[in-house]
């Protein structure tokens, strides 16, 4: 093994797909990771980006006193073999310093209040569905439900409307905030969907019970 790598720091052209350790070094922090030859930079700067929490953006990337800039490059042919040290510069990425990231945080607050609304409202229906209330007493009920419904309904899409609303800048550093934006996004739709079914069930019902 001792020969193996000592060969590989010697040809490190040869190193191709195998998989080997480096060492990352971020201030006082250092992150053993596991790499690969053909691994390009670009490639590198996403698994640093995982590691170290800073974005691929910020990242000054030094090996050997070089400023490693070519994206498109491997290590293979930056001769970073195993072993290795590879230091990195750059800010972590912190949510409190990004006002998007913010803004959509609390979008997703207030969409887990419209969501408890709805959760309210699905075991009513399901309980008049079942046959729990009075018949007598179903349809106004319904009603009221249905009206409370139309008003999450509203809610949600005054949210999406709200998240289309955020603006980015063309560049990388919005990158933790549009996967928020998105990761939400997805979130509310679901819910609309599950509204949507909820709506059909009481239409369904108020036939029945008007």
């Amino acid at each position: 093994m001792w020969l193996f790598g000592r060969f590989m720091r010697q040809n490190p052209a040869k190193m191709g797909d195998q998989e080997y350790h480096i060492l990352l070094c971020h201030g006082p922090n250092k992150y053993e990771i596991v790499v690969w030859g053909t691994m390009t930079l670009e490639e590198l700067t996403h698994k640093i980006e995982t590691v170290t929490h800073i974005l691929q953006s910020n990242q000054k990337i030094l090996f050997k006193g070089k400023n490693l800039t070519d994206c498109n490059m491997t290590l293979a042919s930056y001769g970073v073999g195993p072993g290795m040290k590879v230091m990195v510069l750059g800010k972590k990425f912190d949510p409190e310093d990004d006002l998007n990231y913010q803004a959509v945080v609390q979008i997703d607050q207030s969409c887990t209040r419209v969501e408890r609304t709805l959760c309210d409202i699905i075991p009513q229906v399901d309980g008049i569905s079942g046959g729990y209330l009075e018949s007598s007493l179903c349809g106004e009920t319904l009603g009221r439900l249905r009206n409370r419904l139309l008003t999450v309904n509203e809610e949600f899409m005054r949210l999406l409307e709200q998240l289309d609303g955020i603006s980015f800048e063309d560049n990388q550093n919005q990158t933790p905030a549009r996967q928020k934006r998105k990761s939400v996004v997805k979130r509310i739709q679901q819910l609309m969907e599950k509204s949507d079914q909820v709506h059909e069930n009481i239409n369904q019902l108020r036939l029945k019970y008007n």
